[in-house]
């Protein structure tokens, strides 16, 4: 029986549908924008407007209202501040109101993103184009393998696979928790508690755990009792959950735009990032194998995790080695060269590093996932 750690990115789930690749995704973004939001994003983005990358885009608009909000809290939460808003009669309730306007804003784009999302994993789709992936992960799972699934994708394309792999049972960290009367009394949310799960949880056989980095389109914090929770897919479309969030008193749970690693330090994102940096760090928890699916290796936090596994690996401890396979699209011999010299610069791999990567690697693979499958037999 091996640890398996999987890290699926974006490329996955393009693999199954081009919908979900960042232009088009960005695309539609902009085209349902309102006219109020557009304006908004164009005054505040001005000459650094990018319409093919929304990550970008409300990156800057959180930078903004980071600074709004740190603002007004030395006004609010001081002597000095205090004594300066009576010294200048300065108005806090506007520019409290301009903060509140932002943030609904910011809540408003990630609704959008996550409705743009949703609705795209399609099971003849699944079928068809991540045949061979999903016989891997079949067979990983039927070997009774310690199977840790993380994806940093919005989408619910690795738990639609999953699903679909019964009898085989995996864990997320939620549990039912009564019904969502705000909605209707037929709907059940399930709140997030690892704690309570593993207890619940204990006697069953259960290798195979899923992560969501980055959160999904059907996960949400509530902002009465600040708990963070989900519900089934189905919910979410014949419920109009995203065009409710403000009615709900809810925010999508996910992490997009910047502060990447200032915002996994929230729940849920702590406990999911922190079971990753465990298999990457601690030598009782190590992943013996390590298969990286359409990643771009542009989050830091992530590469800093990865970066320490691969130099266990390679030290003089013979405790920790490691199977590891990179798995890209690049197509052209450019884009092969291109994206292994950003793994390198990610991964902190100078000229001289005995584990650089480099041309006809054969940790890397730029023929998909469904390679995988080759890569095993």
């Amino acid at each position: 029986m091996s640890k398996i750690v999987l890290l699926a990115g974006n490329g996955l789930s393009v693999a199954l549908s081009s919908e979900f690749s960042m232009a088009n995704i960005t695309k539609k973004f902009f085209e349902r924008l309102g006219v109020e939001h557009r304006r908004f994003i164009e005054y505040h983005m001005m000459d650094k407007l990018n319409v093919v990358d929304f990550e970008e885009c409300i990156a800057i608009i959180e930078k903004l209202y980071d600074e709004l909000h740190f603002h007004q809290s030395f006004y609010t939460n001081g002597i000095t501040g205090e004594k300066l808003l009576s010294a200048f009669n300065l108005n806090i309730v506007e520019l409290l109101k301009h903060e509140n306007s932002i943030r609904a804003s910011i809540h408003t784009y990630m609704a959008l993103i996550l409705d743009i999302v949703n609705w795209n994993v399609k099971k003849h789709l699944i079928d068809s184009r991540l045949k061979d992936f999903v016989k891997w992960l079949d067979s990983i799972i039927k070997d009774k393998n310690q199977v840790e699934l993380f994806t940093l994708n919005y989408d619910l394309l690795l738990e639609s696979i999953l699903i679909d792999l019964a009898p085989y049972k995996f864990l997320e960290y939620y549990h039912q928790a009564g019904q969502w009367f705000a909605v209707s009394k037929e709907v059940p949310r399930y709140y997030f508690n690892p704690d309570k799960v593993k207890k619940q949880r204990y006697k069953q056989e259960c290798n195979t755990r899923l992560y969501h980095l980055h959160g999904s389109v059907s996960s949400f914090k509530d902002q009465k009792n600040k708990k963070i929770f989900k519900v089934k897919n189905e919910v979410i479309k014949k419920h109009d959950i995203y065009n409710r969030i403000s009615e709900l008193m809810i925010v999508p749970s996910i992490i997009t735009g910047g502060r990447k690693t200032d915002k996994i330090q929230e729940t849920p994102f702590d406990f999911y990032y922190d079971q990753f940096v465990r298999m990457m760090n601690e030598r009782k928890e190590l992943c013996e194998e390590l298969i990286i699916v359409g990643y771009s290796f542009r989050d830091e936090h992530i590469n800093t995790a990865i970066a320490n596994r691969m130099q266990l690996a390679s030290s003089k401890d013979e405790c920790s080695p490691l199977k590891l396979l990179i798995v890209d699209y690049a197509m052209s011999e450019e884009g092969k060269e291109i994206f292994i010299d950003q793994v390198n610069l990610a991964l902190g791999l100078g000229e001289d590093a005995a584990d650089r990567f480099i041309k006809n690697d054969p940790r890397i693979s730029f023929e998909g996932a469904n390679s995988i499958l080759r890569y095993y037999m």
